[in-house]
């Protein structure tokens, strides 16, 4: 009896034992003033973003900027905020029973001087996707766009690539300085299609077979893909797919909004949507 009552009281001991916090550093990284009273606030991590509920608008701040990008202005005296997705934000007013749902869409503004695009200049909408010559989803996606988007909407959609090669795809990079390669004799989409479709082999082997069998000038090619002007194009559309929250692929824009991937199988509707406008 001695021995279990002097397990007891050990354990008493232990579980009564003064519970030791570790140290915690703060930092205060940046105080802003947005020029009106905050309600509330919702996080959108995945982009850097916070929705800052105040009694006029919801005001959209990109904490890495520093800055409010975007306004959203409300018409009720809302003081609870909460994101449901990536285009609905969810207003409660804690004097009410009712809630209100409001879809918004931020437009980009995505840079297509100088580049390679399919369809009609004067196309009312404009399909923009990053890709990846390595990425399995932009295969797919793209044979969507060939044989169902473009052909239902041939006289008012402009397709165009901008290219966002991830540094996890050891080839993505060449693929796509060979695919602007081709452009120069008038190949671009011949190769990109071709690429894609080969998406699991990219490879050296494979980047100058396909150029061998479109036919092209391989001594011109072989100039063009190590061309300092391609190089800087294709930096050109990280910057500005980075500037505008891209972090992988593919990741595709109507009209300046971005589609959430799940969101791409509804890609005709949401053409439709944008052509009643």
């Amino acid at each position: 009896m001695y021995r279990y009552l002097k397990w007891t009281i050990m354990m008493a001991v232990l579980l009564m034992a003064p519970t030791v916090f570790a140290a915690v550093e703060v930092e205060t990284l940046f105080r802003a003033d947005v020029g009106a009273p905050i309600l509330d606030v919702a996080t959108q991590p995945e982009d850097g973003l916070a929705f800052l509920l105040t009694p006029k608008a919801v005001l959209i701040y990109a904490i890495d900027d520093q800055k409010t990008v975007d306004r959203i202005a409300i018409d009720a005296d809302f003081d609870r905020i909460a994101i449901l997705d990536n285009e609905r934000l969810v207003l409660i007013c804690s004097k009410s029973d009712a809630l209100t749902v409001i879809r918004f869409n931020r437009i980009y503004d995505i840079d297509l001087t100088d580049r390679i695009v399919k369809g009609p200049a004067d196309a009312r909408v404009t399909v923009v996707v990053f890709d990846d010559y390595q990425c399995p989803y932009c295969a797919r996606l793209e044979k969507f766009v060939e044989e169902q988007i473009l052909p239902q909407f041939s006289e008012d959609v402009r397709y165009a690539i901008k290219h966002f090669p991830l540094g996890s795809h050891r080839f993505a990079w060449q693929g796509a300085m060979a695919a602007l390669a081709a452009g120069k004799q008038g190949k671009f989409w011949e190769f990109h299609s071709r690429l894609l479709e080969n998406h699991n082999q990219v490879s050296e082997a494979k980047i100058m077979e396909v150029a061998g069998e479109l036919g092209l000038d391989m001594e011109q090619f072989g100039k063009d893909r190590q061309s300092e002007a391609i190089r800087k194009v294709i930096s050109e559309d990280v910057a500005n797919g980075r500037a505008i929250g891209v972090t992988g692929t593919p990741s595709v824009f109507l009209n300046g909004k971005r589609i959430s991937n799940r969101d791409l199988g509804r890609l005709p509707e949401l053409i439709i949507r944008e052509l009643d406008r």
